[in-house]
């Protein structure tokens, strides 16, 4: 790639400010999406129940309702907004919001995502023992849990908590890295090449564009950090504001049934959402034209 060629977060920003409205429609339009796929979650967070479900168990029934809302909804549209910035950065794509395109950027969706299940099934099963731990049984058998993964390095409740926590991040990271794996498989024009063909495409892409796209990631993580970073804070503030029982593994148990739950007060529900609306919102443009100005390099 020559050195004149302009880098892709500064395609990105020509894009971003040249054609605002289109970029602001384009994301409009993806968060409707986002908000119909996690609408049940959202009505649980709001009202502390959904459906018929027990209270205590509203966050997390409410959000396996969300999981294929994600994937009929959302997914394909990713392919669709792939399409719209590389017809914003100068592609000739087709973007238009059809059954037919719909069905295409479903199948491929949904091979995307069986492309991705084997590495986030971990992740997945450790969110289900960890809450079905957390939340299900009785309070002594929580900390017996607790207990019993300590013992196996030949501690206690300190080194279970490390031990839960590690595992957590292992598999949170192993699922993140293989689920950003296929984003060159996403920015493929599906429509015209077909999913077989784009896979190809996608996998050479990777293969010259290796350090390109490593260098787009890492500055694109960098832009999200101060939310990531924001977003930590409140919900620490919050904990750290809890009433202390005086003992570790009380106070883990404590902190965690509130996260599970998401029963957070309204003050820190929008501390949450000024965060997101200052940090995170108005660079996301940026980071996703970045990312598909290089994925469609040719």
């Amino acid at each position: 790639m020559s050195d004149r060629v302009a880098s892709p977060h500064r395609r990105a920003l020509t894009v971003y400010t040249s054609r605002f409205v289109q970029v602001l429609a384009l994301l409009v339009f993806q968060l409707l999406l986002r908000a119909i796929a996690f609408a049940p979650l959202l009505y649980a967070i709001f009202n502390g129940k959904f459906l018929n479900h027990p209270a205590q168990h509203a966050a997390a029934i409410s959000f396996l309702y969300c999981l294929p809302l994600y994937a009929l909804v959302v997914m394909p549209f990713r392919f669709q907004a792939a399409a719209r910035m590389a017809s914003l950065h100068g592609l000739n794509r087709d973007s238009r919001v059809s059954l037919g395109n719909y069905l295409k950027w479903l199948a491929a969706a949904l091979v995307r995502l069986a492309r991705a299940l084997p590495f986030v099934l971990p992740f997945l099963a450790f969110c289900v023992a960890f809450y079905y731990y957390m939340q299900v049984p009785g309070f002594n058998d929580s900390l017996l849990f607790i207990q019993s993964a300590g013992q196996l390095v030949g501690g206690d409740y300190p080194a279970g908590i490390i031990i839960i926590a590690l595992v957590g991040l292992v598999t949170a990271l192993l699922a993140f890295f293989f689920w950003r794996h296929d984003l060159a498989f996403e920015q493929q024009d599906v429509l015209t090449q077909g999913i077989a063909q784009a896979l190809g495409r996608a996998r050479d892409l990777r293969k010259r564009r290796r350090q390109r796209v490593l260098k787009t990631h890492r500055i694109n993580t960098l832009l999200t950090l101060p939310a990531i970073i924001g977003v930590i804070a409140v919900i620490v503030l919050y904990l750290l504001s809890l009433p202390r029982m005086g003992m570790l593994a009380f106070d883990f148990l404590n902190m965690t049934s509130t996260l599970l739950t998401m029963n957070f007060p309204t003050s820190t529900q929008l501390a949450l959402l000024v965060v997101m609306l200052v940090l995170w919102l108005p660079l996301l443009p940026l980071r996703k034209l970045a990312i598909n100005a290089v994925l469609i390099e040719q």
